[in-house]
């Protein structure tokens, strides 16, 4: 996987998880529970599935195969997967999925290939960012999204 291809998602992470933890909770980290790894993302149809947590109320794009999870002990679940549709499809779906469901966008970015948005809604902040994973054919899309109850 390209270089460029990590940046985005290890950056998101870095800056979701400064935002969403407490300050000082070392702890936090390492008391994860982990399931899969987002280090690397595999095209759609050879990704390895891992289960969401129960309850978790985020949405996600139609078709996303969810690849690694990490539920924190403070609260914030972050999730990786991979959406079997070009990067401006998932977005355009991502886009009308928050919008109708009742949660509110704020602070997003898009770029040619990839796009992040905050978001908050049904008592739960975030942070999701997404990229075109153009090595996959037909093109799919990696996400990564952090969730915390307001």
């Amino acid at each position: 996987m390209p270089r460029l291809a990590l940046a985005l998602p290890t950056a998101l992470l870095v800056t979701g998880l400064g935002l969403l933890t407490a300050c000082g909770d070392d702890e936090a980290g390492a008391k994860a529970i982990q399931s899969g790894t987002p280090q690397t993302v595999d095209c759609p149809g050879k990704a390895t599935p891992v289960q969401l947590p129960p309850g978790f109320a985020a949405p996600l794009p139609a078709g996303t195969v969810v690849v690694a999870v990490q539920k924190r002990n403070d609260g914030t679940t972050v999730v990786t997967g991979v959406i079997p549709t070009a990067e401006a499809a998932a977005l355009k779906e991502l886009q009308h999925a928050y919008s109708s469901g009742g949660w509110k966008l704020t602070e997003g970015e898009t770029e040619a290939r990839d796009a992040e948005s905050n978001f908050t809604g049904t008592g739960i902040t975030g942070r999701w960012g997404i990229r075109e994973l153009s090595d996959c054919t037909p093109t799919a899309t990696r996400i990564d999204l952090v969730t915390r109850a307001a």
